[in-house]
């Protein structure tokens, strides 16, 4: 199945915006990276933008959400976003997502 001229575009401009903006790189206490930003780049980057920025999609940052209603959020979908299952994002992942975006806003000013 080829892709519709809108799905291309919107690949395409997510690659582009991504090179021209690198993602922000949330750390632990340690300075290693958070384990959830795999997941994010590659379930939700696509719309909501490097570090949650909200190039395509909602801005997520500053983050003040629980577990359980991203968990619902993702889920269930909202407005324009889909719902993910739990083959593509597993629960884990959510809430490794969920501490991702709350250490990118701890690091905010």
């Amino acid at each position: 199945m080829k892709p519709s001229g809108w799905a291309v575009a919107l690949i395409t401009s997510a690659v582009i915006l991504t090179a021209a903006h690198p993602p922000a790189v949330a750390q632990d206490a340690k300075g290693s990276k958070s384990s959830g930003q795999p997941a994010y780049d590659r379930v939700c980057q696509i719309c909501h933008g490097p570090g949650g920025r909200g190039d395509g999609a909602p801005r997520l940052i500053p983050f003040d959400r629980s577990y359980e209603e991203l968990l619902a959020i993702v889920r269930d979908g909202r407005g324009e976003m889909p719902p993910i299952s739990e083959r593509r994002l597993k629960d884990e992942e959510v809430a490794q997502v969920v501490e991702y975006l709350k250490s990118l806003s701890a690091a905010q000013p």
